[in-house]
């Protein structure tokens, strides 16, 4: 009887985490635009506003930071963004918020905390 409910438990959480990873990559797909950029919680030096993302439906991402463009390949599992530029190691920067019009990255960049606020353009 412990092993039914257990199992049927188990199984619950898979669909429900599943459910969320299609959400997530859903509504990840788009061009979005920086806003606020904070670094431990102030405004840092880095120009949110010459910061952006597109990430597409086939897995390919482009990243530019005023004259630095990054490409490469992307996935998303539950709150975790995971992107691999051409011919580099994959990173991952954890999902805050993913709305509709709304993209929150978590950040920690050598011990500090960042937090990338984007917006969909």
């Amino acid at each position: 009887m412990k092993n039914n409910f257990l199992i049927a438990s188990l199984m619950a959480i898979l669909v429900l985490s599943s459910c969320a990873d299609s959400k997530n990559n859903k509504l990840i797909i788009g061009e979005w635009n920086g806003a606020t950029w904070l670094v431990d919680g102030n405004a840092s030096g880095h120009d949110a506003a010459h910061t952006s993302f597109s990430f597409n439906d086939n897995g390919k991402y482009v990243f530019v930071y005023g004259e630095t463009r990054q490409e490469g390949t992307y996935k998303v599992e539950n709150d975790m963004l995971f992107t691999t530029p051409a011919n580099e190691n994959e990173m991952m920067v954890k999902i805050k918020k993913l709305t509709k019009d709304s993209l929150v990255f978590d950040m920690n960049r050598g011990g500090q905390a960042e937090e990338l606020t984007l917006l969909r353009k």
